[in-house]
């Protein structure tokens, strides 16, 4: 097996994305996929909401509570050293030792044999001034780092901090595919309008020097407030929005933009309590709730992005 890569981007905050990023990773390893989470965000949400903060703090932040651990060796078991070893010409980095396998504890029980995590930390909100002495192109450092281990997945989820910064855009290069989660309104327009503008240019580097394409898989439209039994009910709750939305894209794909199969995927996360539970739990909707509505909504969407990567 070769992993597909696939990013999950938006430069807004609050949209979703780490909730999309970590149940979308939850649902294809327990519906038996290989799957690595890649925290690219210096915030590290995606870390301590698959691990819980008091687990993150120790294991990551403080080494197993080893008073001897220096800051280096805390980074060397995160991906910022993947940047620090390509900017300072050292190979520092180690995959089986930077990598949590099986990640998803819940209960002391391990509950997602495959699910694995490479964690960030808050050390690389120094990226940028780091990368400023790297003379090399800097989009391709995390893409040929990811080659030594794509055989072990069968997919690498990348969740992107909330900018267009070196993080995000080696992310997109070292991808086969993105995923925009949205909000259901007219504000996202213009955001995904310029987000797909400004990551063309990526793509179109990427494509040059590599001879890889980098696809939009599709839009989730996440925090959907259902009002009536049919579409028109979320029609009627969120406005204009997602109508608004789907034509844009629709207009993207007659100009060539975006790939002719991208889409705004036919499953919505809806606006649930269960889903905030599952946060406060540090575990998946597919642990904490597996026969709740969200859980499901995940699994669909799982089936529409399978659809679009292997098509």
């Amino acid at each position: 097996m070769t992993a597909k890569v696939i990013s999950f981007i938006n430069l807004k905050g609050g949209v979703g994305k780490t909730t999309c990023c970590v149940n979308i990773a939850g649902e294809f390893a327990h519906s038996h996929k290989k799957v690595l989470v890649i925290d690219a965000d210096a915030q590290s949400n995606t870390s301590i909401l698959l691990m819980n903060p008091e687990r993150y703090i120790n294991d990551v932040l403080l080494q197993n509570q080893n008073p001897k651990a220096s800051e280096d060796e805390i980074i060397a078991k995160t991906v910022y050293q993947i940047f620090l070893d390509a900017i300072e010409k050292k190979d520092k980095f180690d995959f089986d030792n930077a990598i949590i396998t099986s990640v998803v504890n819940y209960k002391e029980k391990q509950s997602l044999p495959n699910l694995d995590l490479l964690p960030a930390s808050f050390h690389l909100q120094e990226l940028e001034q780091k990368i400023v002495t790297y003379k090399r192109t800097q989009y391709i450092i995390l893409n040929n780092a990811l080659k030594k281990i794509k055989e072990q997945y069968d997919l690498i989820l990348i969740d992107c901090p909330p900018n267009l910064y070196t993080a995000t855009m080696n992310a997109l290069y070292a991808s086969d595919y993105y995923v925009i989660p949205a909000l259901p309104e007219k504000l996202s327009l213009f955001g995904i309008e310029l987000l797909i503008k400004q990551l063309n240019e990526v793509i179109e580097i990427a494509e040059e020097e590599s001879d890889k394409s980098v696809k939009l898989a599709g839009i989730i439209l996440n925090n959907v407030i259902k009002a009536g039994n049919s579409r028109s009910g979320f029609i009627n709750a969120h406005g204009t929005g997602i109508e608004d939305i789907e034509q844009k894209i629709f207009d993207f794909k007659e100009k060539g933009s975006i790939d002719k199969n991208a889409k705004v995927f036919d499953t919505m996360i809806h606006q649930r309590t269960s889903l905030r539970e599952a946060a406060s739990e540090f575990v998946p909707m597919c642990i904490h709730k597996p026969r709740d509505d969200s859980t499901s909504q995940f699994k669909k969407v799982c089936a529409e992005i399978l659809k679009q990567i292997n098509d």
